[in-house]
């Protein structure tokens, strides 16, 4: 084929969209990358956060019992001192 029977501006403009699209489509797995990346900090971050509010449940009703152990003695010892 004789590329002199090609217009100019078609030597120009098929590179160029060439580029374009081969740009896009990096930019596009970039952002995707970048967005499966940030979903799975989150999930690291959710999980983290779940085990410390179990934990800190945990230990308000550790607090509470102790709590209701200590009213117990109160009442008692002023029981005591009342009779």
């Amino acid at each position: 084929m004789d590329f002199s029977s090609v217009p100019a501006g078609l030597e120009i403009v098929v590179p160029v969209l060439v580029f374009v699209f081969a740009s896009l489509q990096k930019w596009k797995r970039g952002i995707t990358d970048t967005w499966r990346e940030e979903a799975e900090a989150q999930k690291l971050r959710a999980d983290r956060l779940a085990e410390q509010v179990h934990g800190l449940s945990e230990e308000i009703k550790a607090l509470r019992r102790e709590n209701a152990e200590l009213r117990g003695m109160l009442k008692a010892a002023k029981g005591e001192t009342t009779a």
